[in-house]
């Protein structure tokens, strides 16, 4: 078994202005190293797409449907017009339209597992602060519901298909970490609520100890890396493109790849 070193020396991730770490920052380091070269070492800056702003305009729909006790029509509508602000940017506009077109969807079967507990809403992306080896970690919630001494946080996820993304699992045990040590030591429930247009499942956040081990040991990997790495040509000459990668999906990341690596 690895032993894992008690602290990681903050420095070596400040040099690239890396800190506090999200979530995002090491599932992207994970699962698609050249993405994160591309975009915390080299400092590109990849647009959002509209599959991500969906997930957005129905979170904020339901948050303005819960704080402000609107209707479901009132915060469907909400959503759509918080979509509507950003589409219109979008490259791709095909895509854009079918996004708007199974919003109502993906907004209808997330309420209806959530309405029940909008009696009990407390807030929506409350900050989450924790520390792994040292390393400080922050990050944003979604929902947050409170029963007298009881918490339940659920995060959601808008997907295409019924999918558990290991990614979900590292992001949510990070958040639970934070959450024990700061509101909740206990009668904690995290949840993901992952949303289909036409189903929708429950997944709770348990027993995060492995998680924690995986991501300890994620840390190390990068620190001995940037030990390595005295220049962004050093992380480019380590970090190679697979292209066969799905991650390769966008242009403009697909792009920058040719301009690092030359393919």
């Amino acid at each position: 078994m690895i032993s894992l070193q008690p602290t990681i020396d903050k420095k070596i991730f400040e040099k690239y202005d890396l800190l506090p770490l999200y979530p995002s920052r090491i599932n992207s380091w994970r699962d698609f190293p050249c993405g994160f070269v591309l975009k915390y070492i080299y400092g590109y800056d990849f647009p959002t797409n509209p599959k991500m702003h969906r997930g957005t305009s129905i979170e904020l729909g339901i948050h303005y449907m819960f704080s402000h006790e609107k209707t479901i029509d009132e915060g469907l509508d909400k959503a759509l017009s918080v979509y509507d602000d950003m589409a219109k940017w979008f490259k791709d506009q095909d895509s854009a339209v079918k996004e708007r077109e199974l919003l109502a969807a993906y907004f209808l079967n997330s309420i209806y597992y959530l309405e029940p507990y909008k009696r009990y809403y407390s807030c929506y992306q409350m900050e989450v602060n924790t520390k792994i080896l040292g390393i400080p970690f922050s990050g944003k919630t979604d929902f947050i519901f409170k029963d007298g001494d009881k918490y339940k946080v659920i995060d959601l996820k808008t997907k295409s298909r019924l999918e558990k993304r290991h990614s979900d699992f590292i992001q949510q045990a990070i958040y639970k970490k934070g959450l024990l040590e700061t509101i909740a030591p206990e009668n904690l429930d995290v949840q993901m609520l992952i949303v289909t247009p036409k189903k929708y499942d429950i997944i709770k956040i348990d027993d995060i100890s492995d998680y924690m081990k995986e991501i300890e040991m994620s840390l190390i990997s990068m620190a001995n890396l940037f030990k390595i790495c005295k220049s962004k040509e050093n992380f480019a000459s380590i970090v190679t493109p697979n292209l066969g990668d799905w991650h390769w999906y966008d242009e403009d990341q697909i792009n920058a790849r040719k301009e690092i690596w030359g393919v």
